[in-house]
């Protein structure tokens, strides 16, 4: 049984649906004429159903009731009305109604009216409720994250915000997702969309270069899964800022740890060749390498067929070859060189 309110200003019809009414097992809870009182009547007796004229006497029409009592208690209406020119069916639609019935209305199709309203309004208020919970989730979340939809941002939390270089969110909703997209990222980000697009699979981990909203670079590990916000598929993107120096310093620190838990002596060269730290194998006993450039050092010769390496000849030892392996930062610019025995 559903409480149900009738909102006519034509007597008769209005008496039929309170027969109609009384059939179908629901409760007619309270009648009236026009706009202001609906809204008191509503207030008072929080139906679970309106049944809304479209036509009404007063300041105010069906429509225009029907949208204050959605804003201020979330009432699912039903239209009841004779009119079905498109400029009143379109208002209508715009509403979020729950439903249109056109005049002269029979007694089941009301039934399954008032039915479908109510449990229709049931599941978007569980769904509202699941989005008010993922949005305070995200919104609180410890990490930069951020909704796409169809390419384009839809949601920021606080700390996305703040990788945006901005405190509004209008700054950047509605946006497409490549407008903040360097470049020479752009293909990935595209591809990665369209995979989302097609087959719905996310990705994990890409590296790329951002904007913010003053067009300002910042670097960024992005993972992006599959979820469904405002009843749409679209994809949850979570950001890792790196700057430059944190990505090389990571970069090496763990090449640094392999080389190290493999035993092999190495040193450690800028770009320019200029070493900065060895290792303190038996193989650089006598050696003072730290500060000189390889290429003024005689105990190294240049090995062309083997990338950038090097032959050291010390002592009665046979020579060692020794293979660079550049560390690079974000943008592709090398930040330091290990050099570790290829044999």
């Amino acid at each position: 049984m559903r409480k149900v309110v009738v909102v006519e200003d034509d007597k008769f019809i209005s008496a039929i649906f309170t027969m109609f009414l009384r059939e179908l097992g629901h409760e007619l809870v309270g009648r009236c004429s026009n706009g202001a009182e609906a809204l008191d009547l509503c207030h008072r007796l929080r139906p679970d159903v309106v049944l809304m004229d479209i036509h009404l006497d007063g300041d105010l029409d069906g429509i225009q009731t029907s949208e204050q009592l959605r804003r201020e208690l979330d009432i699912p209406v039903i239209y009841v009305s004779s009119d079905t020119s498109s400029q009143v069916i379109k208002r209508a639609i715009v509403s979020n109604s729950y439903g249109y019935l056109v005049k002269p209305v029979n007694k089941k199709e009301l039934g399954i009216s008032i039915d479908l309203a109510f449990y229709k309004h049931r599941v978007d208020q569980e769904q509202r409720e699941r989005e008010r919970g993922y949005r305070q989730f995200i919104s609180d979340a410890p990490m930069p994250l951020m909704i796409i939809q169809d390419g384009r941002i839809q949601y920021l939390n606080h700390l996305a915000l703040e990788l945006f270089k901005t405190h509004y969110m209008e700054d950047v909703i509605t946006l497409p997702y490549l407008n903040f997209v360097e470049a020479e990222y752009k293909d990935k980000v595209e591809a990665l969309l369209n995979s989302f697009k097609e087959k719905g699979q996310g990705f994990q981990n890409e590296l790329l270069a951002m904007q913010d909203v003053h067009g300002q670079i910042f670097h960024t590990k992005i993972s992006g899964s599959p979820i469904v916000f405002n009843k749409k598929k679209s994809l949850q993107v979570t950001m890792v800022e790196y700057t430059d120096m944190d990505y090389g310093n990571r970069t090496s620190v763990a090449y640094k740890t392999m080389i190290d838990s493999m035993g092999l002596p190495y040193f450690i060269t800028n770009k320019s060749f200029e070493v900065k730290e060895i290792s303190s194998s038996k193989l650089f006993n006598g050696l003072n390498l730290n500060g000189f450039n390889l290429k003024e050092l005689e105990v190294f010769e240049p090995n062309e067929t083997d990338g950038i390496a090097f032959n050291l000849n010390y002592g009665a030892n046979a020579p060692t070859l020794f293979k660079g392996h550049a560390i690079k930062d974000m943008s592709g610019e090398v930040v330091e060189i290990f050099f570790y025995p290829t044999k």
